[in-house]
């Protein structure tokens, strides 16, 4: 074997087992979320988050580069894109929204609801934010937000993430891969929607 064929070995033993790793992470997340079948929804999103949480401070702790993450309060340029939620995340900002004795924007949820991933840039600024959205520019439901939100760390200037203004790809994301898969094995579990679509049934089915 010459010292390229064992370069190309060598970097594909380490793909191989890169994704080796990964899958069974993956596999292990679909087995657990598939094993809450019949539990309550909302006790399942809120055992979820909090290991989501776990995941992303565990991984901060290994990675010099977390430290240059910049999102904070106020920083609320995400809140105006398309998210995806499952479920059970619907319904636990729901009982989030009802325990603090609040009230949505019903009509604002109706005419987002309209919207896809594909057009949702089409809606004015203040229809694209999201309802939990506080007038500050910080979230409402903090505690409860879904783990789409709590795993998007942007480690760019804040201002790059402003879309009305700059390219999406202009952002720098610190990911952590075990929080991305596992938000990944939720969706497939549960099953997605957008968030104006997710929340509106959750209202509906309280109602």
């Amino acid at each position: 074997m010459t010292d390229d064929e064992r370069m190309v070995a060598n970097r594909k033993a380490r793909h191989d087992k890169k994704e080796a790793y990964l899958r069974a992470i993956y596999d292990r997340n679909l087995a657990r979320f598939r094993a809450t079948a019949g539990q309550n929804a909302i006790a399942v999103a809120h055992e979820t988050h909090a290991a989501m949480d776990a995941v992303i401070r565990q991984d901060q702790l290994k990675d010099p580069a977390s430290a240059g993450i910049r999102c904070g309060k106020g920083c609320s340029h995400c809140c105006h894109e398309s998210v995806a939620i499952w479920p059970h995340e619907a319904a636990l900002l729901i009982e989030a929204v009802h325990k603090a004795g609040r009230e949505l924007d019903r009509a604002r949820l109706e005419r987002q609801s309209v919207f896809t991933v594909e057009n949702w840039r089409q809606q004015g600024l203040a229809d694209r934010a999201c309802v939990f959205l506080g007038a500050d520019g910080s979230c409402t439901v903090y505690e409860f937000r879904p783990d789409v939100c709590r795993k998007l760390l942007v480690v760019t200037d804040p201002a790059l993430c402003d879309t009305t203004h700059q390219q999406p790809d202009s952002v720098g994301r610190w990911f952590s891969w075990e929080a991305e898969l596992m938000e990944s094995a939720a969706l497939e579990v549960f099953g997605a929607s957008l968030m104006p679509q997710a929340v509106l049934a959750a209202l509906r089915a309280k109602d």
